[in-house]
């Protein structure tokens, strides 16, 4: 979200109420439960005795800004409350200063307060008002009929205000609210495991974002039948046109049969395999080339989706430590071990036959230690002796968005097979405790505890955030029904508060407890907040 310059007018300058809770003055002449009734709390009441035109203005125009913007995943805005001007792209509301052109994420928000004594934000999807003073949303019932008509009743000198003038020309250029990528696919003869892919992609705010600014110039490119331009083509369509109709991405399938021969033809193939493929021809196509691996690529698919892995491993004589970093474009979990795990468990405590799997303890296994056999390690510092050792993956980085995929087919030379057993997955997903500084930092001490910023991680630490939290929210899922030779895929993404079901053509709003009951393939992790 672009930050909204919302100027009091001259010679009325809009006050802001003391941020002491209880605070009495000579001026209230209505009790607490009163105040509350009349306006919400007794702050509002302060404020609208002071300054009530001009705060009813700066809020109308909030709300008309919100409003006249499409709904998109995640919120970008320029940091203004930290002073520094980076972009910062949350998944979470962000918060409108009432009484200056501050927007601000929710760990801001309680420290606008203090620095500048403002004491009012509004919350950036459905522009609920938040008193500072009172730590939580009020009901004001002047306010919340502006509201629930969203800004547009007003009145005629409103419209002709030079603020308002201004907040037109910043906001004329949006596309339609209906323009957001709201569409379906064709199935051109099964292909839904490449419509699913593209739907994760066109919902990807990073990778949707990039077309949208012109990162690539289909003009410019000499490629014939190429993948990117294909890709810039579907976003433009999707979020230029005001149309509800699938959309048949033939250049997409043909620039597909042409970069990679075993995609050519109406067979079904991998959803996985052709994430992997996709992206690497994206990076490729965007100015990567096959010499470049993870951060050290600045294309827009590196710097969306690589991550990197840590293998450590610690010989049991010499306790010598030997590291490897590996470059990653996502995680595959297996679960047929953790399947019988859970199994045996099951069959042990006597309990019924249908079981899930949490996708925590496959991360914890994934990143857990493993027992090496002397034949399976020589340790240099030993003299080249084979030695028992311990090995360990652990995250040493997160990328902005973190593919997840469940290793559900097992093939073999003489047959394959697709694991059905439920996965239980969050809409949050706290990733810290499977990176390397979580693995190779001491346990917490009692000196930690009371200060807790003893056991933050240092901010130099190669990781996303110096809290010892990484939370990522769920953006995407990708599931396969059927069979593993005659199923089909279908996908959910989340757009704003709403998540749709994308069957092919069919686009479906569902509820979230039936994203939640999907028997995912593979799953998207968008990092909650992050500064780019």
């Amino acid at each position: 979200m672009d930050s909204i310059a919302v100027k009091p007018p001259s010679g009325a300058a809009l006050a802001s109420p003391k941020v002491t809770k209880n605070a009495k003055t000579a001026a209230v002449t209505l009790n607490s439960m009163e105040s509350s009734v009349a306006f919400g709390c007794e702050h509002v009441r302060e404020l609208f005795e002071e300054a009530k035109k001009p705060a009813i203005r700066n809020y109308i125009q909030i709300l008309q800004a919100i409003h006249d913007k499409p709904s998109i995943i995640a919120q970008t805005h320029r940091s203004t409350a930290n002073g520094d001007g980076r972009s910062v792209v949350s998944l979470r509301p962000l918060y409108l200063c009432l009484q200056c052109p501050d927007v601000m994420t929710e760990e801001v928000r309680d420290g606008h307060v203090e620095v500048k004594g403002h004491g009012f934000s509004v919350e950036s999807r459905e522009g609920y008002l938040y008193c500072h003073p009172c730590a939580d949303y009020v009901y004001d019932p002047a306010l919340e009929t502006l509201r629930l008509q969203k800004g547009k009743k007003r009145k005629h000198e409103e419209m002709n205000s030079p603020d308002n003038s201004q907040l037109i020309r910043h906001n004329s250029t949006f596309v339609p609210c209906r323009a957001i990528g709201l569409r379906g696919l064709y199935n051109m003869g099964q292909t839904c495991f490449m419509s699913v892919i593209l739907q994760t992609l066109l919902h990807n705010p990073f990778v949707r974002n990039f077309y949208l600014a012109e990162g690539h110039k289909p003009a410019d490119c000499e490629k014939e039948a190429c993948v990117s331009c294909a890709m810039d083509e579907i976003i433009i369509e999707f979020h230029s046109v005001e149309k509800t109709e699938g959309y048949g991405a033939v250049s997409m399938l043909l620039g597909s049969w042409m970069a990679a021969q075993a995609l050519a033809g109406y067979q079904q193939q991998d959803a996985h395999e052709y994430m992997q493929f996709i992206l690497n021809t994206l990076h490729l196509e965007n100015g990567g080339s096959t010499d470049s691996h993870g951060s050290d690529c600045a294309c827009i698919i590196h710097q969306t989706f690589a991550g990197m892995l840590q293998s450590t491993v610690t010989c049991d004589k010499c306790r010598n430590v030997t590291t490897a970093l590996d470059p990653v474009m996502d995680l595959s979990l297996d679960l047929r071990s953790q399947a019988k795990k859970r199994k045996l468990q099951q069959n042990g405590d006597g309990g019924e036959k249908d079981f899930a799997i949490d996708i925590r303890d496959c991360l914890d296994r994934f990143t857990g230690r493993e027992r090496l056999a002397a034949a399976e390690y020589t340790c240099g510092n030993c003299g080249g002796e084979q030695q028992n050792a311990t090995k360990q993956l652990s995250i040493k980085r997160l990328p902005p968005v973190l593919p997840i995929h469940l290793k559900r087919f097992e093939h073999s030379k003489s047959s394959s097979s697709k694991l059905e057993t439920k996965i239980k997955f969050p809409l949050t997903l706290d990733m810290y405790p499977y990176t390397t500084h979580c693995k190779t930092t001491a346990p917490t001490t009692k000196a930690s505890l009371k200060n807790p910023s003893l056991s933050k991680p240092n901010s130099n630490q190669n990781i996303n955030s110096p809290y010892p939290s990484l939370y990522y929210e769920l953006s995407s899922v990708v599931v396969h029904k059927g069979k593993i030779d005659s199923g089909h895929y279908v996908s959910y993404s989340r757009e704003g508060n709403d998540w749709f079901l994308f069957d092919d053509s069919k686009v479906v709003l569902v509820p979230e407890s039936e994203v939640l009951a999907a028997n995912a393939y593979l799953l998207f992790y968008m990092v909650g907040a992050l500064e780019v």
